[in-house]
């Protein structure tokens, strides 16, 4: 019960000032009602986060210099099709993105290991990889980092990504 209330909260809120709700599932470790989510144009981006690290230390979950991952679920919600083209960050070096990153009308792309379920009625899903190549500084579990997502037709978007807290707390 402890869990479900803050989770219930967190989709209230989200659902009220018109963003889609990430799919929460209470059972998984991720923890997936912290992270962010946007939209533009017909697309729809959630559980929007920065892998979690496995062995963080002194408050630090990715050391400066390191490789990580992020996570989100993208969903086309029009007709056209689009592409996710590229990925920035000052945070990183560099920022590869790799895999199929088409979005045909109606798909879904999952990046990374989202963890969340393929909403129902999903015309396809691709899967992608959006990794933050030599972090130029040390990344905690707490604050958020700026990632620039750039899609062939809806444009580009920032989101403020937390890291993900491999307790789920």
């Amino acid at each position: 019960m402890r869990r479900t209330a803050p989770a219930l909260l967190a989709l209230f809120l989200l659902t009220g000032c018109g963003t889609a709700a990430p799919t929460i599932d209470l059972d998984d470790p991720m923890g997936t009602a912290g992270d962010a989510a946007t939209s533009i144009g017909a697309i729809d981006i959630r559980d929007a986060a920065i892998a979690p690290a496995d062995d963080a230390e002194g408050g630090i979950a990715h050391p400066a210099g390191s490789d990580v991952g992020l996570r989100l679920v993208a969903v086309n919600n029009g007709d056209a099709a689009d592409r996710l083209v590229s990925a920035s960050s000052p945070l990183a070096e560099d920022v590869d993105v790799s895999g199929e990153r088409s979005l045909l009308g109606g798909a879904t792309l999952l990046v990374g290991d989202t963890g969340s379920a393929v909403p129902a009625g999903a015309a396809s899903v691709t899967r992608a990889a959006v990794t933050l190549d030599d972090l130029r500084q040390a990344l905690s579990v707490g604050p958020t980092y700026p990632v620039t997502l750039t899609f062939e037709q809806a444009g580009s978007v920032t989101l403020e990504l937390p890291v993900d807290n491999p307790d789920g707390r």
